[in-house]
């Protein structure tokens, strides 16, 4: 392992990123997102998560110069169109408009299409939560999961997240996958040869699996069987409302003709407008915390730099690539 601060994540990933092609404003949203996931312990989209965009920038199925456009619905209902780019830098590019459409009218909906897939949701919840705002965000990608018993890869692992601020520094930030750990987890069990639970993946042939390769070769299952499963199908909905691909017809990662064309919807609601609510909520926690043992992660909107440890191999092969070597495909 490698321990590095969040200036060397951020200034490698920003080189890496104008490598591969992005606009200078995406590789510095690329940097930023991805250097919160890595401080806050979210590593299965930080760091390990660039390779997706590497790839996709080699294979065109990623716009490495997108002209984000945004489009009021209504005053309090946007839609952005990310142009085949990063979810990130669309939202980046909606996040004004969205934050004051919340403030004006209590409540506003972003909804994002043609978008490649965005890595860690909870992004967006500490971004908002920073403004006094109750989040509630939806993203599918491509169809990599079963639900409803199929035997076939019918949505992604569909993440939702929520967050709820409970002063100006604090709030509470979950974000998860419908399926029982992200995809890029898949990955690494496969690389170490080490078995997956039961439970968690089909193989290509539909039957139970622990061989994390025959999981990435055949499908993810939902967690809690069809409750999860029905959690991914309403993720899967609410993501789509603003005109984005299902799952089912987004292009893979890697492969294809076509680019993936996913969407995310981001519900924003202004708890300052509801007197006392925070107030509530923090005492209400701090009960849960202090008086039941409850584990309760409060996250820190606002995080000291702190140092972060890094697999030395992903490492060296995002700073050989960022001075112009290759990569190893994934």
């Amino acid at each position: 392992m490698k321990t590095v601060t969040s200036q060397e994540i951020w200034d490698l990933v920003y080189r890496a990123t104008q490598r591969a092609g992005f606009l200078q404003a995406i590789s510095e949203v690329l940097a930023d997102s991805t250097t919160e996931a890595e401080l806050h312990g979210k590593s299965t989209v930080g760091l390990n998560h660039l390779f997706y965009y590497f790839q996709a920038a080699k294979n065109n199925l990623i716009n490495v110069t997108p002209a984000v456009r945004l489009h009021a619905v209504t005053p309090s209902m946007l839609n952005t169109n990310g142009d085949h780019g990063p979810m990130q830098f669309a939202y980046h590019q909606s996040e004004a408009q969205f934050i004051k459409a919340a403030q004006n009218h209590g409540i506003a909906m972003l909804m994002i299409k043609n978008a490649f897939a965005g890595g860690e949701l909870g992004y967006f919840a500490r971004r908002l939560a920073k403004h006094g705002l109750v989040s509630l965000s939806f993203a599918n990608g491509p169809a990599v999961m079963s639900v409803g018993g199929s035997f076939d890869r019918l949505v992604g692992t569909n993440p939702v997240s929520y967050g709820i601020p409970l002063d100006e520094t604090r709030a509470i930030v979950i974000d998860q996958a419908s399926a029982p750990t992200a995809r890029s987890n898949f990955q690494r069990y496969a690389e170490r040869e080490v078995p997956i639970p039961e439970g968690w993946a089909l193989n290509r042939h539909g039957q139970p699996t622990t061989n994390a390769a025959d999981a990435l070769e055949g499908t993810l299952l939902p967690f809690g069987g069809y409750k999860g499963g029905n959690i991914a199908l309403m993720v899967e909905f609410f993501a789509m409302l603003g005109g984005g691909d299902s799952s089912y017809e987004a292009a893979p990662y890697f492969a294809g003709e076509r680019k993936q064309g996913i969407g995310a919807s981001i519900i924003a609601i202004d708890a300052q407008k509801l007197s006392g609510y925070t107030d509530r909520i923090d005492t209400l926690v701090h009960q849960f915390i202090r008086d039941r043992g409850s584990k309760i992660r409060i996250t820190d909107l606002y995080l000291k730099d702190h140092p972060v440890e890094v697999s030395q191999y992903l490492w060296s092969q995002l700073d050989k690539y960022s001075k112009g070597g290759t990569i190893e495909e994934r």
